[in-house]
């Protein structure tokens, strides 16, 4: 029951309401159905579509644009994406696109292609429900007939494909009846900004992966950093290099949609980033369990990492396995299904969704995270008051604590880089995604690996130690003792020759005998 109810709140918190006040799907995906009719058991009929209490909620506000939220008195809204597979159409319900969208009490048909042999009217088909309104201010519209790359038709799940191979969300398109046309006309939307954005975020994400690869070599190459905390690392660049990589090729669209391999590449970036998140919080609990005052013998590392690798791979493996059950079978309703693959490689758009998946399991690793070096803090200031004394006869001891302190600052200063860029992550989602700190987030994001290297491998320390694996360390040596040499003798003959100078008399008495 506590449980439930912390959920809820984080639901409120973050923008996702609990689902007796807000719907239990994103906005863009539902009706009015106010006008619809009531049946028993609470359903409402609502042009030939029957919605139970699971879809539809009494609420207060309504967006204009999509964007702009504004109050408005109770009305009654439904889930069709929930219960039909949709289709946006530009214009209302009984007009059509003219130089505007005109009425009409003429029956329009939705006359579009499903398949390469095959065209069906959509208003007879009693699997599909229509969503109305552009989806966004600027749309250019497809011509098949002029270009073979418009060629276009409709998915099973409601996306539109274009030229059998680009994949556009239903949410990123409209159909337009035509008044003198059978075939629909279908519009994209089109913003110069949005295909820079996208375009330029995929490569900033490469350009940082090299930066963590650097950083997982230096670590596997040298043997006095594969202890438990370098492979920890190890473990925690990987994940990020692999969800990076496969990431920036998603959206920059290797993958074609509704393949196999779009659909596997969303479950390998889903799964990459699980695994850094929780090697990040395998660090901060090492940390913290380093300060608890709980010592063992050497060869328990072994045993310890093998534990860390159980939880840390076994969650995210768990949870990918948790997407695919839901995804392929009828345990969860569609709403809490992920649903990759479908409009995009990875899961929908939705915010319920992407919260249960995502930020959920994210924000409670981020608090532990938290827990920890909160802890951990307090304790090494209350370790330094009462040791300070002590310390001062007992080298081993302080050596040991100061490397425990080094490390937990550099840990601290990670969790800092990630929590900040995630945090700003989350807050992008829960807000806008086109708010400025969407942008922000982006560069912190791609900045990342350049910042991990810095902190784990531009370090003297680890210079000393690449130096001697490489034979590097022994010429800077040499070179610094025969420069300490001379230097020496230098100083010693011009003391020689001043101490001469300042005794005259032995000169004197040595000519003289």
């Amino acid at each position: 029951m506590h449980a439930a109810r912390i959920v809820a709140c984080l639901l409120v918190l973050f923008g996702v309401r609990s689902s007796v006040c807000s719907l239990p799907c994103d906005f863009i995906d539902s009706v009015n159905i106010t006008d619809g009719e009531r049946l028993p058991n609470d359903e409402i009929r609502h042009n030939g579509v029957i919605y139970n209490k699971t879809y539809y909620r009494v609420i207060d506000y309504d967006y204009q644009d999509f964007a702009t939220k504004r109050y408005v008195p109770n009305y009654v809204r439904g889930c069709l994406c929930a219960v039909r597979i949709c289709v946006r159409l530009c214009c209302g319900e009984h007009e059509y696109l003219g130089k505007r969208c005109t009425h009409t009490d003429d029956y329009l048909p939705i006359l579009v292609n499903v398949s390469a042999t095959e065209a069906v009217d959509l208003r007879n088909h009693s699997l599909y429900g229509f969503l109305y309104g552009k989806p966004c201010e600027q749309v250019y519209e497809l011509l098949p007939e002029e270009s073979s790359a418009d060629e276009w038709s409709i998915a099973r799940n409601g996306s539109l494909i274009i030229a059998d191979e680009l994949l556009i969300p239903r949410n990123q398109y409209c159909l337009a009846p035509r008044q003198n046309n059978g075939f629909a006309s279908g519009l994209v939307c089109f913003t110069t900004n949005e295909e820079f954005k996208y375009n330029l975020y995929p490569v900033g994400m490469l350009l940082s992966v090299p930066f963590l690869l650097l950083t997982f070599f230096v670590y596997a190459c040298i043997p006095d950093l594969r202890n438990m905390h370098g492979k920890s690392l190890m473990c925690y660049v990987l994940g990020l290099s692999v969800g990076y990589t496969v990431l920036s090729m998603v959206q920059l669209r290797v993958f074609p949609g509704l393949s196999a391999s779009c659909v596997i590449s969303g479950y390998i970036v889903y799964f990459s980033f699980m695994v850094s998140f929780f090697w990040l919080n395998v660090m901060s609990f090492d940390i913290y369990w380093t300060f608890k005052g709980v010592t063992g013998v050497r060869s328990s590392e072994t045993k310890k990492f093998l534990l860390y690798s159980l939880y840390a791979w076994g969650c995210p493996i768990l949870l990918v396995a948790t997407a695919i059950i839901a995804d392929y079978t009828d345990i969860l309703p569609i709403y809490l299904r992920p649903q990759f693959g479908t409009t995009r490689c990875l899961f929908v758009e939705n915010k319920l969704i992407e919260f249960l998946y995502l930020y959920m399991p994210l924000l409670i690793l981020v608090f532990m995270n938290v827990v920890f070096f909160v802890i951990t803090a307090l304790r090494i200031y209350k370790i330094q008051c009462e040791t300070s004394v002590v310390r001062r006869g007992d080298s081993k001891r302080h050596t040991k604590l100061d490397n425990d302190r080094d490390r937990f600052g550099l840990y601290l200063r990670l969790f800092i880089v990630m929590g900040v860029t995630w945090s700003l992550e989350i807050i992008s989602w829960a807000v806008d995604n086109n708010a400025w700190i969407f942008y922000v987030s982006d560069v912190c994001n791609c900045i990342q690996g350049f910042l991990i290297f810095a902190l784990f491998v531009l370090k003297q320390k680890i210079k000393r130690l690449i130096y001697k694996k490489f034979g590097i360390r022994e010429i800077r040596q040499e070179q610094k003792t025969s420069s300490c040499s001379t230097r020496t003798t230098a100083t010693m003959v011009s003391s020689y020759q001043e101490s001469k100078s300042d005794n005259p008399l032995v000169t004197r008495e040595s000519n003289a005998i």
